[in-house]
């Protein structure tokens, strides 16, 4: 399972496309109709022979009257292992647990973060972790509605740490290759109180942003991190 980076059949029907519905899809930065949509995976299922073009969706928000999903296109082999995981097989399924170590050599586990909804930062390295992105997540556990941790797929965060009122563990990579595939830019998802994926911010919440999600108690957390 792959999703595709070059979607330039999609690029060219959406260039001709006038958007009348109320129903968008949004691709990396671009936003097509449902028709459009599927007239570009139909081009691809012919380029991709003997292979399953679909698209998966990481999070829905409301835009005025109007609802956007937020996907990704997957191409699929029908011979895969159905055991190979991305972070969207999970929606509204358990995130797989994890157990790590912080830097003061205290276990972290997802079951420490039960009862509330709880903001998961994955990372690739620790060079995407931002300032802005910590602060927010302060003010997000601060209130004591909401719990938080970040995951890294590699070491290095200790000094990001130390401005962090949440735990951000170190050397996740075993558990993202196990589970979710390592990330290539920084995700947020959100899990309930059983630890079950309800969201995925595919970019941080931004206060520029006026496009919000549809689901009351994830938008609040939209309105603190943003």
């Amino acid at each position: 399972m792959k999703i595709t980076l070059s979607l330039y059949c999609i690029a060219t029907l959406m260039c001709m496309a006038s958007v009348t519905a109320q129903k968008y899809y949004k691709i990396e930065n671009d936003v097509v109709d449902e028709m459009t949509l599927q007239a570009g995976l139909d081009m691809m299922s012919q380029e991709y022979a003997q292979q399953i073009v679909t698209y998966k969706t990481f999070e829905r928000m409301r835009s005025g009257d109007s609802i956007i999903e937020n996907i990704a296109i997957v191409v699929l082999n029908e011979e895969e292992d159905d055991r190979v995981y991305r972070i969207f097989d999970f929606l509204d399924k358990p995130l797989p647990d994890f157990r790590f170590t912080n830097e003061f050599g205290k276990s972290v586990s997802k079951k420490d973060f039960a009862g509330k909804y709880t903001v998961v930062g994955l990372y690739k390295d620790p060079g995407q972790l931002r300032n802005n992105q910590i602060r927010a997540m302060n003010d997000l556990v601060e209130t004591g509605k909401y719990n938080a941790v970040s995951l890294i797929a590699k070491n290095g965060a200790t000094t990001m740490t130390r401005k962090a009122d949440f735990p951000i563990l170190n050397e996740c990579i075993g558990w993202y290759i196990k589970n979710i595939s390592v990330p290539e830019s920084p995700k947020f998802l959100v899990i309930d109180e059983r630890g079950i994926l309800r969201y995925i911010f595919q970019d941080f919440p931004d206060k520029r942003d006026t496009n919000r999600p549809i689901d009351p108690r994830t938008n609040l957390i939209f309105e603190i991190l943003k």
